[in-house]
């Protein structure tokens, strides 16, 4: 009984495969939704990707203005820097920038931090927030300052393609170059 039942189940899709009569309009119905999606996704994985990118370039662009300061940063400058990045990366998607000035102890194995500023909402850092960034940042000499900026910004994908609208974030660290330190100070300062 079972040999007559796979018997016909064969001789069926012999002829269903056999059969080449149809309507390419069928063919279109069906796969034209899946063309449409498959455009559209690739539309809103290019555009996330060049955000990314205007993201890691603002990030780096800062970063190395402040390399090249020699004298006092303020909060004035902070806030300019996080207009700046906000205007080249073409959103204000609650954007938000860290500056920091981290210094490597060899004798304590750790970082600390002299001084961190946020443009927006974000938290400065604490000596207690960069414990165990030995693996994230690079092996320095002791007493070394190293320049750490941070940004985030919210990302919206243009088309609901299964993906949920997320954060981008850019951890960009370089060296003074001018100086051995990028000092902080409100009260106008002077050279360093």
């Amino acid at each position: 009984m079972s040999n007559r039942i796979i018997s016909r189940i064969r001789t069926r899709l012999a002829i269903f495969r056999a059969e080449t009569g149809g309507s390419a309009a069928i063919e279109a119905v069906l796969l034209l939704p899946l063309l449409f999606w498959a455009y559209l996704a690739m539309f809103s994985f290019f555009d996330m990707l060049r955000q990314q990118s205007l993201n890691y370039k603002a990030s780096s662009t800062v970063a190395d203005m402040l390399s090249r300061e020699t004298d006092f940063i303020n909060d004035t400058y902070i806030s300019n820097a996080h207009k700046l990045y906000k205007s080249m990366i073409r959103s204000d998607n609650n954007s938000a920038i860290r500056i920091s000035v981290l210094k490597w102890s060899g004798s304590q194995n750790r970082f600390t931090v002299d001084w961190s500023k946020t443009g927006g909402p974000a938290t400065a850092l604490s000596n207690a927030m960069v414990a165990g960034w030995q693996t994230k940042l690079p092996l320095m000499p002791s007493d070394e300052r190293i320049i750490l900026v941070e940004t985030w910004s919210d990302y919206h994908i243009p088309f609901k393609i299964g993906m949920d609208d997320f954060k981008m974030n850019t951890f960009t660290y370089v060296r003074p170059r001018f100086a051995p330190q990028l000092p902080f100070s409100n009260d106008g300062g002077g050279s360093v």
